[in-house]
């Protein structure tokens, strides 16, 4: 992942937004949508290393792909969240912008409910 590559398209989107909070506001959300879009693009790479590097310690381990699964789905919620949660700050919604927040909390606490009785279940065998 080329990081420069990255805070170029950020300050370039930016730039681009503010001339066009000026002239036509209405495109503001657009550019900033597009520039996060290309940015999760470039990044889309990097993800597939990180998802590589977390089958191999799943091998390593022996832990159940289940519970790697949920792992991925929590940080993949989290992330989505807070990207839309801005895009909704960004447009001077805060007020939906918090309800997103919540959502995305409520959500990973219920997926990670099955993630904790593994884990758990994982340290009462090594115990007993």
């Amino acid at each position: 992942m080329d990081v420069f590559k990255i805070i170029g398209v950020g300050i370039i989107g930016a730039v681009i937004s503010v001339f066009l909070k000026d002239g036509k506001p209405e495109f503001v959300i657009f550019t900033v949508m597009a520039t996060g879009i290309i940015i999760l693009i470039f990044i889309l790479h990097s993800l597939t290393d990180v998802i590589d590097a977390f089958n191999s310690i799943v091998i390593k381990t022996n832990i159940d792909e289940k519970l790697f699964s949920g792992i991925l789905k929590i940080i993949g919620i989290g992330y989505i969240t807070e990207y839309s949660s801005e895009i909704c700050s960004d447009m001077n919604c805060g007020s939906i912008s918090s309800k997103i927040q919540l959502a995305g909390k409520i959500t990973i606490f219920l997926m990670a409910l099955p993630v904790m009785t593994a884990f758990i279940d994982i340290i009462s065998g090594l115990a007993g």
